[in-house]
């Protein structure tokens, strides 16, 4: 898995999930450019997905970002919050461009 130090490994701006979720999805998408996971039957897609586009309609850029993880079975019965059941995509380390402000 890729792991992290909240201490050291994300910037102190990220102040609210908004950020932190664009960041999340900005790593995973950096270092897993290439991972494609089965989504359905005969249907494979990225593993993880972002980037900045422009919408016409308001006028404004917009991060679009998807993940496909795995979830363990125990998350349909065991009694932790459903992101504790996440299955690692990979094992690469963040690189250290995503850890500085």
């Amino acid at each position: 898995m890729t792991a992290i130090n909240i201490a050291t490994d994300i910037p102190s701006q990220i102040n609210t999930v908004e950020k932190l979720a664009t960041w999340c999805a900005l790593v995973l998408a950096n270092i897993n450019p290439q991972m494609t996971v089965i989504e359905g039957v005969g249907y494979q897609e990225r593993a993880a997905q972002a980037g900045v586009f422009y919408v016409a309609a308001d006028n404004k850029y917009r991060l679009l970002g998807r993940v496909s993880i795995e979830m363990s079975p125990e998350h349909l019965a065991g009694g932790s919050k459903s992101w504790t059941y996440a299955q690692e995509l990979s094992n690469t380390a963040i690189p250290t461009v995503f850890k500085s402000n």
